[in-house]
Formats: C-alpha cells, structure tokens, sequence
C-alpha cells in the first residue's frame, strides 16, 4: 500500500477507506467445490461495502463436477462519500475451496458533485 486513503492489516479479509472518493476494485481468484458437495454448486462472489452488496461486485459461477475449477474475477469503481468505509469480499452458496485470491483498490479521485 501506499499512502494512507486505504489501510488493511495483513491476514484480515477487511479493508479500510479512510478518504472520501472513488475507488477501483480489482477481484480475482481460483475457485473449486470442497468434496462431498452436492452438484450443481452455484457460488456467488461479491464485494460488500459497510456489509451491503455493492452494485456490479460480484459473480455466480456454477460447478458440475469435483474437478470443476473456475477463476473468478470483478472489476467495479465504488464510491465512497463518508469515510472510513470498509470493503470485503464475501463468499457464499455451499462449501468451497479457494486459492490465489488477489484484491486491488486504488483511488481514482473525488465524487462526482
């Protein structure tokens, strides 16, 4: 990290915004069904803001088979007007392996007036 508009403690799945703005969020990872799921698996991927769904962060994927194995990504701005706002991604929809897991955030600039 650089600066301090966003700050996270190292083995949290939470991030912290501490200057108003816009922000660019950047998700990907590896995903797979744990053994002894029952299929289909449908697993949704999504980003919340203050614990809210945020609009346009998230995916559905459906697996079919145990060596079904997807990489899931999202790419959205959020704007953030008050701060300190939290960001985390949250997994749900049946047990679920993951690995490779990667979040950007970066400022982009003010909210729009």
């Amino acid at each position: 990290s650089y600066g301090s508009d966003i700050s996270h403690t190292a083995g949290s799945g939470t991030f912290t915004i501490n200057t108003p703005g816009v922000y660019a969020v950047n998700f990907h990872g590896t995903f797979a069904p744990a053994s002894g799921v029952n299929f289909p698996l449908s697993v949704t991927i999504s980003l919340q803001q203050n614990g809210t769904a945020a609009a346009g962060g998230g995916v559905l994927h459906s697996f079919h088979t145990s060596s079904d194995a997807a990489v899931l990504s999202f790419s959205v701005p959020v704007a953030v007007s008050t701060a300190p706002s939290t960001l985390q991604v949250v997994g749900s929809g049946g047990s679920f392996l993951y690995s490779t897991i990667s979040m950007t955030i970066y400022r982009l600039g003010d909210v729009p007036a």
